[in-house]
């Protein structure tokens, strides 16, 4: 019953990589309690995610913005995974795929504009169905 609801809750949509992510996820988890920061070298190679906004989707929060240094999207607009833990101080995010770098969010003005881009660009979903690096 739920499944036809919210579709991805299928089991038949499992990601080959989703053990993979958890476990990355789950070992972030744990360096996180512990330490409470993140490395800088692991936030030097993360992509930067500017000019974003929150999306409150079935899934959970995801953030679309315009990504620099994807492994996977390259540069473009992304709609991000769904997030797990975010930096107090608004520096980074941390979502079921990756880590990001947070750029400024955009001007009240540009949301509409970014949200149009979007809708029009195709998928842009970090979600894991393309293979990702």
């Amino acid at each position: 019953m739920l499944t036809h609801l919210f579709p991805f809750l299928d089991p038949v949509h499992i990601a080959s990589d989703l053990a993979r992510r958890l476990h990355a996820l789950a070992d972030d988890c744990g360096r996180l309690e512990l330490e409470r920061t993140v490395s800088p070298i692991l936030l030097l190679r993360a992509p930067l995610l500017a000019n974003w906004v929150p999306a409150i989707t079935p899934e959970g929060v995801q953030l679309i913005g315009h990504a620099s240094g994807h492994p996977v999207h390259g540069d473009r607009i992304v709609m991000t995974t769904p997030l797990w833990f975010a930096d107090p101080d608004g520096s980074w995010v941390r979502t079921l795929s990756r880590f990001y770098r947070l750029g400024p969010p955009p001007n009240p003005d540009d949301i509409r504009r970014i949200l149009t881009r979007v809708m029009t660009a195709g998928d842009g979903n970090d979600d894991g169905s393309e293979d990702e690096a």
